[in-house]
């Protein structure tokens, strides 16, 4: 046990020094460390309007260690389409779940969230290559949309007086979707 804990004292330190010249290391290797996905979070939380901040950028796309060697926007917006599907797919099998013992209210409201969410994963594929293949204004058309989706997916529980049992997943879900999208608006 004494062994893991060094261990972990040892890979902070390491951290700490990276992190300490990651700006000195940015200007002599490029774009592609630390330093550039807290430019990019940066940047996309001053263009977001608010939706999105750069702690929520920064938090989300350094769960997946391949932002860390992102070197462009579109690297960074392969990560947050990942996110977001897999945002959609948890959240897909948990409104099949409270669909089992949903009233009828709710289960028409579930019902809608569970086409948007299908609707969102749907997108997911195309927007994924058409990012690859650089057709920007594609991917960000259907990235709105399905911000759009799951947006109408958390309003249908208010419109029709139900305790909304998705708020954080919507929530999550439109702001990574939102995230893309200005994502690859730097880009294009």
């Amino acid at each position: 046990m004494a062994s893991s804990s060094s261990n972990g004292v040892l890979f902070a330190l390491f951290l700490f020094a990276v992190n300490l010249a990651a700006p000195h290391l940015a200007a002599t290797i490029g774009s592609s460390s630390p330093a550039f996905l807290s430019g990019a979070c940066n940047t996309v939380a001053g263009d977001s309007g608010g939706v999105i901040t750069a702690a929520f950028c920064t938090n989300s796309l350094s769960s997946d260690g391949r932002s860390l060697n992102a070197s462009s926007y579109s690297d960074l917006t392969i990560v947050a389409i990942d996110l977001l599907t897999s945002n959609a797919t948890s959240t897909k099998s948990k409104i099949d779940t409270l669909l089992q013992n949903a009233t009828t209210a709710t289960k028409q409201c579930l019902q809608s969230c569970q086409a948007a969410y299908a609707g969102v994963l749907q997108a997911q594929t195309g927007v994924f290559y058409n990012v690859q293949a650089g057709r920007f204004p594609e991917a960000m058309s259907a990235l709105e949309k399905s911000a759009g989706s799951v947006e109408k997916c958390e309003d249908g529980f208010g419109k029709s007086n139900v305790k909304p049992l998705l708020t954080a997943e919507d929530d999550d879900a439109f702001r990574l979707a939102k995230l893309a999208a200005l994502l690859l608006h730097q880009e294009h």
